[in-house]
């Protein structure tokens, strides 16, 4: 009986954890730089155009779910690379 030792029978236990961190940092940060980009950009004027805010708020929730989206990808990435090397 001879033992696979190539890198696709046991991938590395850390495969995922830089997306983790990654995508936890991308999902916090969009949001915050959302909300700081529309204070910068001020009100329209009128009450018809759309405000700044809500898009820039809105465009970072976006970046921001794209963040978790990469965290959790990581997470499933990291956690089947431990379970493959434990069984």
């Amino acid at each position: 009986m001879s033992e696979d030792h190539s890198p696709a029978a046991h991938p590395d236990p850390s495969r995922g954890v830089r997306s983790i961190i990654l995508g936890s940092l991308l999902a916090v940060l969009a949001p915050l730089g959302g909300f700081l980009g529309g204070s910068m950009a001020g009100t329209s004027g009128p009450l018809d155009d759309v405000d700044p805010l809500v898009v820039w708020l809105v465009v970072g929730m976006v970046i921001g779910g794209i963040g978790v989206a990469i965290a959790v990808r990581g997470g499933l990435l990291w956690v089947r690379a431990n379970y493959s090397r434990a069984g």
